[in-house]
């Protein structure tokens, strides 16, 4: 069966919204991504992202990802709601425009249909404008209850589709928690502290059959060179990042204190792609805190630094 009007309603800023019921199996035109972890995935974000963002699909001859907002986007006046956003990832030079209807997807377990939410405005993608889409796709009352099938065992599948008027390629991606980490640990003995170069890079070392080293800089980098040891981890290699893959990693950087002082930590939570493959602080450690006895952070020359590996998920185009 074809798609069946149900009701519309209008967001906050006038943007008039239909929402429509696909019954049957028939999977979304251009990009469907499945979650298998959502509530994790959620806790995991940092702080400061609000949206999990998907990888690059194409329609049109044009990368669009999708950016999804499990707590709503607030900023658009989107709390308490699921957001979707539609993001052109090609740069538009000055003048040249893409006139886009967009469709989000969220699919009903129990019912196996599609819940379609249309924005019924024509939206113009340029130069200056890189990014739309609707801050009320669905309340969260309505996404949690399992009784309306969105989110089952945790689990839920979202979808796009982009009407613009050229050749379209589909593509569909998956987002998968890797529960089974099996080495969560990995110590660095860094001798000879005083002695070191401005920057420092651990032996290779592999977790989850990819290839990470730790990067020191013991005199600080940028800003903080001169008042702190700067510290960062650094994939190295992993052959499933590729096509706009994304590696999300939370994790733990820690100085170790070798005569029960206070350990210097940070937790870091950092989607790691080919673009972006060292994360960690400048400022991670004050350069006195290294340099007085009492802390056991520098003895006899030898500095400990560690990371733990606390969770990982990874989206990739299937």
């Amino acid at each position: 069966m074809g798609d069946h009007l149900q009701y519309t309603f209008k967001t906050d800023n006038s943007a008039e919204i239909v929402r429509l019921i696909r019954h049957g199996e028939q999977p979304p035109a251009h990009y469907k991504l499945d979650v298998d972890s959502f509530s994790r995935l959620t806790n995991s974000l940092p702080a400061d992202a609000y949206f999990v963002e998907s990888t690059e699909f194409i329609v049109g001859g044009y990368r669009w990802v999708l950016q999804i907002y499990p707590h709503g986007n607030k900023k658009d006046n989107g709390d308490g709601y699921i957001s979707i956003y539609l993001k052109l990832c090609d740069k538009l030079k000055p003048g040249s425009f893409i006139n886009v209807i967009f469709r989000a997807l969220i699919y009903d377990q129990q019912n196996s249909k599609y819940l379609i939410f249309q924005d019924l405005r024509e939206r113009r993608f340029d130069a200056t404008k890189a990014v739309w889409g609707m801050s009320k796709v669905l309340p969260h009352a309505a996404f949690y209850a399992e009784s309306n099938g969105f989110l089952m065992q945790d689990r839920c599948t979202f979808g796009a589709e982009v009407f613009i008027i050229n050749t379209t390629i589909p593509t569909s991606a998956k987002l998968t928690s890797i529960d089974s980490i099996r080495t969560r640990t990995h110590t660095w003995r860094v001798e000879n502290f005083s002695k070191l170069s401005d920057d420092e890079y651990s032996p290779e070392f592999t977790i989850e059959d990819r290839t990470w080293k730790l990067n020191a800089y013991p005199r600080g980098y940028g800003a903080e060179k001169g008042k702190s040891l700067s510290l960062y981890l650094l994939l190295t290699q992993s052959n499933d990042l590729i096509a706009g893959n994304k590696l999300y990693v939370e994790y733990e950087l820690r100085i170790k204190s070798q005569c029960n002082g206070t350990d210097r930590t940070g937790i870091f939570k950092h989607p790691f792609e080919k673009s972006s493959v060292k994360w960690g602080r400048m400022g991670f450690a004050p350069l006195r805190d290294l340099h007085t006895p009492s802390t056991g952070l520098v003895m006899d020359e030898v500095l400990l630094v560690e990371v733990c590996f606390k969770q990982m998920f990874m989206l990739k185009n299937i």
